[in-house]
């Protein structure tokens, strides 16, 4: 199975990196089962996707323990840019639909690029730019500016 691929130290520390934001351990082994691939992502990178879920997004742990393939989502490329156009768009009164933010991650880029950045090209040009860089430098600025902790 794909466990041979991750040392003891390494589950053990993502399971208490898990506990420590309020998983239980039914929580962790279902993520497991779920989204395997959930143990290959780094501790630190962990700890930031899930920090953002729930610091920024408002998700709880236990939202996020029920959908994983959230954390298995680039967080500079797809989480962040398309949390910042969909508040760009909140912002300007542009969306008036609200949905669950885990909705939008699940998205195609071309889906998302269609429904939300290419009808507001004209009123809003800079979404096209954040879905095109990079955005780290972004990135470090909505989490710094959003930090709630």
């Amino acid at each position: 199975m794909f466990f041979h691929n991750v040392s003891k130290e390494r589950f053990e520390a993502k399971v208490e990196l898990m506990r420590s934001f309020g998983w239980s351990e039914s929580e962790f082994s279902s993520v497991v089962r779920k989204a395997p691939t959930f143990l290959c992502i780094s501790l630190d990178m962990l700890r930031r996707k899930v920090e953002f879920f729930i610091n920024i997004v408002g998700y709880t742990p236990s939202f996020i323990a029920s959908h994983p393939n959230l954390l298995l989502s680039s967080l500079q490329k797809r989480v962040i840019p398309r949390f910042r156009v969909l508040e760009i768009l909140n912002t300007k009164g542009l969306r008036t639909r609200r949905g669950k933010f885990s909705y939008f991650v699940k998205l195609s880029n071309t889906k998302f690029m269609e429904k939300f950045v290419l009808p507001y090209k004209e009123k809003v040009p800079e979404l096209l730019d954040i879905l095109r860089a990079d955005c780290s430098s972004g990135n470090q600025i909505i989490m710094e500016k959003r930090r709630k902790w």
